[in-house]
C-alpha cells in the first residue's frame, strides 16, 4: 500500500487530495492522510492516457516501429495505455496470428496495452475489439462484414467505402489530389453502409469533418477524431509526410472541425499512430499512408487547452475518459477501483516540437515546430516510469486480456 498527495483532476477539477494505492488501483482518494507517508507529486495531476487507436507495426515491419518503441513514444507523452491495430503484415485475423503477435510483442511494453483483432469468421476472446475496414488502407485488408462473427466489444471502423474509393481514383501526387482521390464523400458513404449493417457498439475511427462527425453521432456511434485532422490540412508544406487515410482535407473543413472540438459529437481523440520510415515517404506517389502521432497526442492537445481552442474537461474526456469507457478498461480516471496512472505537469511550460527528440523509431513528425505541452512526471499503476525527460524504471507494462473483463 502507497500513497500520493497532490493536486489530481477528478471530477472537473483539480482537487488537493490523496490518493491510496493498493498492487497498482486506487483504493481510496482522501482529504487527509495520517497512517501513512505520502509521496508528493508536483504541478497539475491527470490521469495517464488512453490512445484507443495505434499501429505499432510490431510484428513484421519493426523497422519502423516495434512496441518497445512505439511505447516509448507514448509514455513520454502522457499516454500510459495502447490499443493496437490487427493490420499487421500477418493480418490479426485469428487466434494463432493474435498468439504469435502477442508473442513477439513479449514483455517490451512500457505502457499497458490491448490488442484488436480483424473482424472475421473466428472470435478471439482476448481481443480488446474488432476492426472493420470498409476500404483498403495501409496493408490492403477489407472486411467482408456479412460473413463475420461478433462479439460485444468495441468496433471500430476505417470509414472509406472501397466502391466510392475505386470510383475517385485518379494521378496522385500531392496532398490535394490525395484528398480527391479519397474525398469525404467515401467517408459519408462508409457511415451510412455501417449503419445498414445493425451492429452494436460501433466507432468510427478518424474522422476529418464535422459533417461526418455529426452524422455518425446521429446513427449512434461513437466518434472519433485525430490530432493531425484537427491541425494540419492539404495546404501544409509538409509533402508526402502529411500523407495519410483519410486523406488530410481542405482547410476550410480542418478549420471548422477544430472550431467545433467541444461539440458533443466528439468522443475521443486518438492518434492513429502509424510510422513509415523517412526513406518510404520520400515519393509522394509511392509513399505509404500514416504518420507518427502516439508522443504528441496529448501534448498538443493541452496546448490547445492553453490556446483557449478546446475545454480541458473536453480534452480529458476525449484522451482519458472516453477512450477507456469505450474499451471498457479501468483507466483514464483518477478514482477508486482505477489504475494508478498518473501524468504531472506545468500548462506554462510548452516545447516546441523536434521529431529528432522524440522516441520513434521513425524519428519524424508532421508537428515539426508546433508546440506542445508534455508531462514531467509519468505513472502507470502507481510506479514512476518517466521523470524529466528520463526513463527511471524498466518496462512494465502488461497485455489487456478482454477475456478476463
Amino acid at each position: 500500500m502507497e500513497a500520493f498527495h497532490g493536486r489530481f483532476y477528478i471530477s472537473g477539477e483539480f482537487r488537493e487530495k490523496y490518493v491510496v494505492v493498493d498492487r497498482g488501483v486506487i483504493k481510496e482518494v482522501r482529504d487527509e492522510l495520517s497512517d501513512m507517508r505520502a509521496t508528493n507529486i508536483p504541478g497539475h495531476v491527470l490521469p495517464g492516457g488512453v490512445d484507443m487507436h495505434v499501429h505499432f507495426r510490431d510484428p513484421g515491419e519493426t523497422e519502423k516501429e516495434d512496441f518497445k518503441t512505439g511505447s516509448l513514444s507514448a509514455i513520454f507523452g502522457g499516454t500510459t495505455t495502447v490499443c493496437d491495430m490487427p493490420n499487421n503484415k500477418i493480418p490479426i485475423t485469428n487466434y494463432s496470428s493474435f498468439k504469435s503477435k502477442l508473442s513477439a510483442i513479449g514483455n517490451r511494453s512500457y505502457v499497458d496495452f490491448g490488442l484488436y483483432q480483424a473482424a472475421s469468421k473466428e472470435v478471439v476472446p482476448e481481443a480488446i475489439g474488432q476492426k472493420i475496414f470498409l476500404g483498403r488502407s495501409t496493408g490492403g485488408l477489407l472486411t467482408d462484414v456479412g460473413n463475420c462473427e461478433w462479439q460485444d466489444k468495441v468496433k471500430v471502423v476505417h470509414g472509406e467505402l472501397q466502391e466510392c474509393l475505386d470510383n475517385n481514383k485518379r494521378e496522385n501526387d500531392n496532398l490535394v489530389s490525395h484528398d480527391m482521390n479519397r474525398p469525404l464523400e467515401c467517408e459519408m458513404e462508409a457511415i451510412e453502409a455501417t449503419f445498414k449493417y445493425r451492429l452494436e457498439r460501433v466507432h468510427m475511427g478518424h474522422l476529418t469533418s464535422l459533417r461526418s462527425l455529426e452524422f455518425a453521432k446521429s446513427l449512434g456511434f461513437t466518434t472519433e477524431v485525430t490530432p493531425h485532422h484537427l491541425l494540419l490540412n492539404s495546404s501544409a508544406q509538409i509533402g508526402s509526410f502529411g500523407k495519410v487515410n483519410p486523406p488530410l482535407r481542405k482547410k476550410s473543413v480542418q478549420q471548422e472541425l477544430l472550431n467545433n472540438i467541444n461539440s458533443k459529437s466528439l468522443d475521443v481523440i486518438a492518434s492513429d499512430h502509424a510510422p513509415h520510415t523517412t526513406q518510404e515517404k520520400e515519393v509522394f506517389r509511392e509513399a505509404p499512408s500514416g504518420l507518427p502521432g502516439v508522443e504528441t497526442r496529448i501534448p498538443l492537445i493541452l496546448s490547445s487547452y492553453r490556446k483557449g481552442l478546446i475545454s480541458l474537461d473536453k480534452g480529458i474526456s476525449a484522451l482519458m475518459e472516453r477512450p477507456a469507457e469505450i474499451c471498457r478498461i479501468n483507466k483514464g480516471r483518477i478514482a477508486k477501483g482505477f489504475d494508478a496512472d498518473f501524468i504531472s505537469l506545468d500548462f506554462k511550460k510548452t516545447t516546441e516540437i523536434r521529431g529528432e527528440e522524440l522516441h520513434s523509431r521513425c524519428g519524424w513528425t508532421p508537428f515539426e515546430n508546433f508546440e506542445g505541452i508534455f508531462p514531467d512526471l509519468v505513472y502507470l499503476r502507481g510506479e514512476l516510469i518517466v521523470q524529466e525527460g528520463e526513463v527511471v524504471s524498466p518496462s512494465s507494462g502488461v497485455f489487456l486480456n478482454a477475456k478476463e473483463q
